[in-house]
Order: structure tokens, then C-alpha cells, then sequence
């Protein structure tokens, strides 16, 4: 048997004296089989890992090929590498901006040909030295982030959307219910060719609080007759403007104006004076005002060209179009089974006049058709299903990725995942490892895993309560009560949310909350991977941990917080631990058992896990942690014969 005994301080003389948490273990001596826990994954990068952009080239993959051996010989069994496809932002992409499935730093577009990452030449590499197994040494499976959510777009991809164009003027209702606006900001309106003369542009908000202040109510209009562009220069907005034959006379070509809606009824006018044979271009962004800033706003409160009037004729029906960014084409792919797909707005929600747009939720359920991020994909699409199977297949077979971890599991259909994971070629006859991003509570969780293990996908998720008590855990000191540890997180949920350790990877920081202050562990990281890395579940360190990287808030550069570097070894240790010794149902000793005096077992939190059973001598062994009583306090006692305990503490 293997002992866990973690406690926050102890009693001198009638007095407190508050010492470091620290961890102890009880191990035995003896040669050991080869069951125990060799499971431990890195997430092998962070949120803005360095690139020289400068000159183009990201050497991320060149870093992690360096470490290979390193981390094999540390215990490492899986890294999880970000998203390697071409993003969006070409060289400062983190990958989650997808743009191109089969451009993994190999074709000249968005501004480079390498990701930020690197070149796929050096992705080959990384992970061809990772999987390599010469000199019998064990090899470490690579995992690839995938985004099968979304694609992301940019003015260069614009195109006409009627679809989009539909959705605006119904005002996002549909079939008898109110849905959300398609983001304002994301649409360019624009009549072709327009002719010489004056033109009268009525604009109406939709989907708007009027029970608030107008100052929710603010929108910049820019408008763009004479091919100049668009500028900063902007004017205000003036009364009388209601649609009703009073309008406000645009600036100039370029510019922008400043309103606000005022009330349901509120229609705002401009007048344009166009030059001729040149696109009217017409651009509309939410907007707050706060104590006289003026602020980006909800970009789902809903702003249209309701009307727009020349020589009598209303245009909007007839000529109008609205662009969006979903016209993507890229270089043609030459490799092995890469596709040369085109995507357009019939790929994209909403698709059609049945198709609607949703938004966040009440809590935390799945959100399908909500467009978070960049275009949302129609995953209810026998296309588009088969076109991101078909990639999977080949990430597999020609990029040789073991595994995948899914991002924002949120934003699709549970069927689709599976179908997805049930597409991929086995390995060794099993199915892959995956990992699915399910930010949310416990039920969710446990409903996503659940639900795909019914459509014959088996899927881990990340124990993102776990993450929550364990930053408690490090960051309260001796505020914390240990005994939210009794049945924290998802494998030892005793409230029917249970799932099983098979299918938990548990962490204490990953990119995402890793960019975000307010969601730091900021000490004491020692206890939160002494925990999973002793329990059930998948461990997932974190890179910046493990190579002591300083963790930057990234909206506000001013919120830092340092790894000490005697965190590695520290994880060396626990991993050490995990991979020779651990295996097994573990069972927490002091909630089962008596601490005295009672109170105190809000202080300690000791937990017993079943060890591997010696190659040579007795066919089990147990040892114990008992307490006794040590003027009111608590104290270990390990029993055991010499040379059989270890203890290891914390400095």
C-alpha cells in the first residue's frame, strides 16, 4: 500500500507555528513489476509561446525536439501540442484561429509559411523524434489540438451571404422565437456600382435593452462612397434624426459618426452624395459609452441598414448585399491526400431561412450553433462532417499524430465528436486517445463523456472542478478546509457525477486559464501536482511549470507571476513515484477514519493507494499512516521495518 499525507501545519507549546504544506509518502523497498502508472502527459506549450516574427519563423517544434529525450527520460508518456494548422494571423497565430486544415507551415499565405510554431518539415521531426523507440528507449505519444468548431476568415475573404443578408433583415427571429444577431461588426454592406447621386441610409438596432440607459445603445456607422478607405476621423450624431425626412448630412467618404438608439421606434438617417460607378461600403459596430469613453460593445446587439433610398427606389430588397469572411480558398495542396477544398457561407450558421444563430446559454449545455469563434461551422452538415473526417484521417496517416485533444467540446453536437473519433484509424487495434475541452461543471462533463460513449466514441475529458478546488488548495494556505479534497473532482465525485479515472485527465493550469490572471495557482504549485499526481486520473502538467516559464496575464502585461525552479524537481519526484510504484483504488484515511480531535481534519487530508506487488519477496505489503494525539495535533506514524518508508518533504 502507498500513503498520501498532506497537512498545513502543526502545534509547538500551546502556540501556532505555521510551516510550509508538505507532502509525504510512505514506499517500500524492492524490485517492482512494470503495471504501475506510466501516464503522465505534458501540455507542451502555453499561451503565446515565443516566435520571431520578424523574420517568419516560428522554432517552437524545434524547442520540444530538443527536449525529447529529456522528457523520456523524466517519464513523459504523451506531449499535447497546439493546433498545427495555418491560422488566421499567419506567423502570430496560437493555432485556435484555424484557417487552412492542410497548411501546417508548408504554403506562402497569410503572410508567411511557417506557423508560429514552425515549419511542417520541423513537425515531422519533433514528432518522429518523440515516437522514436531505437535503443528500446519508450517512445512518447504526440497529441495534436484540434478545432473542428470553426474557421476564421478576414477581408480577403469576404463575399456576398444571402443566407447572413436573410437572417439580419428577419431580425434573428425565427419560426415563432427570437434568436441572437449575427455579430454586427462581421458583416460589410454594400451596393455595387452604385450610381452617381444622393442616397438616403436608414439604419434601425434590433435585439437592443431599451430599458437601459442610450449610452448601451451606441454604434459607429462608417461609410465609404469614393474608394477612400476608412479613417479615424469621426463627428457625432445630431437631432432632430428620425428617419422621417430629418437626417444628418455623412461627413465625408471614410469617415465614421457616432450614434445612439434611442428608443424602439429610433431610425437614424445619413445622406450620402455619391460620385458614381464606385461601391457604397458600409460598415456598423456596437458600441458603449462609459464616463465618456467610448467603448467596444456586445457586437450581437443587432444594427442594419434597414432602408437605403435613391431616385425613390428602396435598395435594400433588390441591390444590397452583405459580405462576410467566408469565402476561403487556399494554394493548391500538392502533398499526399491533401485536399484542395473551397468553404463558403453555405458551410457556415446560418445557412439558410430555417438556420439561426444561438448564444451562450443558460449555464453550460452544448451550443451548437453559437458563433463564439471566428465562422461557425454547419456540423449538422454531411459535407462538412465528412471534410473534417477526412482531415482527421490524414493528420493521422500522413502527420502520424497518436491522439487528439478537442477543443471547446461546447460548441458542437455530441454525435459529431463521435462520428469524428469513430472515423479515425485505430492504433495497435484500440481507439485513440482523446481529450475533450469541456469547460463546465460536473454534470455537463459527465454528460458529454457519457452521451459519446453511446454513439461507440470513448473520450477522456478535463477535470476542470478539480482544477478549481486544487487552486483553492495552493492559494488559500491555511484558509483552505482540506477536507474539499474528500471528493473533489470528477473521479471521486460522490454525488452521482462520477467518472471513471479511465476517462479524467486532471491538471492545475493549461493555456487557457494560464493568460488569465484571476485563474492563476500562484504558490504552493507542489501540492496541486503531489495531489494528481498520486491520484486517479490522467496527469497533465503544464510546460511553464515543468521548465519554470513566468506566466503573463494576456490582456495586461503588469499581472506576472514566477515558477520557482525548484518546482521541476519536485515534479521529478512525484513523477518518479507514479510511474515505479503507483497503481490501484485509492482510499482517503481521514474522512473514513477518526481524526482527533475532529476538528483538525479540516487541517489534514491523508490518503492510502494500492502500491505494485514486488517482483521477489512477500506477495503484498501494506503500510500505514495512524495518527495519534500530540498535544491536540495530529502526527504520522509510519510503521514499517527500516529501509521500507521514505519520507519526502517539501523544503
Amino acid at each position: 500500500m502507498f500513503t498520501i499525507y498532506l497537512n498545513r501545519f502543526t502545534r509547538r507549546l500551546g502556540t501556532l507555528k505555521w510551516l510550509k504544506p508538505f507532502f509525504l509518502v510512505l514506499l517500500f523497498n524492492g524490485t517492482v513489476d512494470s503495471m504501475a502508472q506510466k501516464d503522465v502527459m505534458l501540455q507542451a506549450f502555453y499561451w503565446d509561446v515565443p516566435v520571431d516574427t520578424e523574420m517568419k519563423n516560428g522554432f517552437w517544434w524545434d524547442n520540444l525536439t530538443s527536449k525529447a529525450q529529456e522528457l523520456k527520460n523524466m517519464g513523459i508518456t504523451a506531449i499535447w501540442v497546439p493546433s498545427p494548422a495555418k491560422g488566421n494571423w499567419g506567423i502570430t497565430d496560437m493555432g485556435y484561429g484555424i484557417y487552412d486544415h492542410f497548411d501546417l507551415g508548408d504554403y506562402d499565405q497569410k503572410g508567411s509559411v511557417e506557423t508560429r510554431f514552425g515549419s511542417r518539415s520541423e513537425l515531422e521531426i519533433m514528432i518522429a523524434g518523440m515516437q522514436d523507440t531505437t535503443n528500446h528507449q519508450a517512445p512518447i505519444e504526440v497529441y495534436a489540438d484540434i478545432i473542428l468548431n470553426h474557421i476564421y476568415g478576414s477581408d480577403e475573404n469576404a463575399e456576398a451571404n444571402p443566407a447572413v443578408k436573410q437572417y439580419v433583415f428577419d431580425e434573428a427571429f425565427r419560426n415563432g422565437s427570437q434568436f441572437t444577431p449575427y455579430p454586427s461588426n462581421e458583416i460589410t454592406w454594400v451596393l455595387p456600382n452604385a450610381r452617381a447621386g444622393d442616397y438616403f441610409i436608414k439604419i434601425k438596432g434590433y435585439c437592443l435593452n431599451f430599458d437601459t440607459a442610450a449610452d448601451n445603445r451606441g454604434y459607429d456607422l462608417q461609410i465609404d462612397y469614393q474608394n477612400s478607405g476608412f479613417n479615424e476621423i469621426f463627428s457625432w450624431e445630431k437631432e432632430p434624426n428620425n428617419g422621417d425626412g430629418q437626417f444628418n448630412a455623412f461627413p465625408a467618404s471614410g469617415a465614421s459618426i457616432r450614434a445612439f438608439m434611442d428608443n424602439k421606434s429610433d431610425v437614424d438617417e445619413f445622406k450620402v452624395t455619391a460620385p458614381g460607378d464606385q461601391n457604397i461600403i458600409i460598415k456598423l459596430t456596437s458600441r458603449e459609452q462609459s464616463n465618456g469613453d467610448w467603448n467596444w460593445g456586445d457586437q450581437t446587439k443587432g444594427y442594419y441598414p434597414v432602408e437605403i433610398w435613391h431616385n425613390g427606389v428602396n435598395l435594400t430588397v433588390s441591390i444590397l448585399e452583405a459580405h462576410t469572411n467566408t469565402s476561403l480558398t487556399f494554394p493548391v495542396h500538392t502533398g499526399p491526400s491533401e485536399q484542395n477544398w473551397k468553404w463558403n457561407y453555405s458551410h457556415f450558421h446560418p445557412v439558410d431561412h430555417n438556420d439561426w444563430l444561438g448564444n451562450w446559454g443558460n449555464g453550460d449545455e452544448i451550443i451548437s450553433n453559437t458563433k463564439g469563434y471566428g465562422n461557425d461551422l454547419n456540423t449538422f452538415s454531411e459535407e462538412v462532417q465528412q471534410r473534417m473526417n477526412t482531415w482527421g484521417v490524414w493528420l493521422v496517416e500522413r502527420m502520424k499524430f497518436d491522439g487528439f485533444r478537442l477543443d471547446f467540446v461546447r460548441g458542437f453536437q455530441e454525435s459529431y465528436a463521435a462520428d469524428w473519433i469513430n472515423s479515425l484509424p485505430p492504433k495497435n487495434s484500440q481507439q485513440r486517445f482523446i481529450v475533450g475541452e469541456y469547460w463546465g461543471s460536473a454534470q455537463s462533463i459527465q454528460d458529454w463523456v457519457h452521451t459519446l460513449d453511446a454513439h461507440g466514441a470513448r473520450a477522456s475529458a478535463f477535470d476542470f472542478p478539480l482544477k478549481s478546488v486544487l487552486t483553492e488548495l495552493c492559494n488559500k494556505g491555511e484558509d483552505f478546509d482540506m477536507r474539499q479534497l474528500n471528493h473533489a473532482g470528477l473521479v471521486r465525485n460522490n454525488e452521482g457525477l462520477h467518472i471513471l479515472s479511465s476517462a479524467v485527465v486532471t491538471f492545475l493550469e493549461n493555456h487557457d486559464t494560464g493568460k488569465e490572471h484571476d485563474k492563476w495557482v500562484t504558490k504552493d504549485w507542489h501540492l496541486g501536482y503531489a495531489y494528481i499526481l498520486t491520484h486517479e486520473g490522467r496527469p497533465c502538467l503544464f510546460y511553464p511549470h515543468l521548465y519554470g516559464v513566468q506566466l503573463q496575464d494576456n490582456q495586461n502585461s503588469a499581472h506576472h507571476v514566477a515558477i520557482p525552479p525548484s518546482l521541476q524537481k519536485e515534479l521529478l519526484d512525484l513523477l518518479f513515484i507514479r510511474s515505479t510504484y503507483l497503481d490501484g483504488a485509492l482510499t482517503v484515511l481521514s474522512q473514513v477514519g477518526r481524526p482527533y480531535p475532529a476538528e483538525e481534519a479540516s487541517d489534514v487530508y491523508v490518503a492510502r493507494r494500492k502500491a505494485m506487488r514486488p517482483s521477489k519477496g512477500p506477495s503484498s505489503l501494506s503500510t500505514t499512516a495512524t495518527q495519534q494525539k500530540d498535544s491536540g495535533w495530529m502526527r504520522p506514524r509510519m510503521d514499517g521495518p527500516p529501509g521500507r518508508v521514505r519520507n519526502w518533504s517539501m523544503p
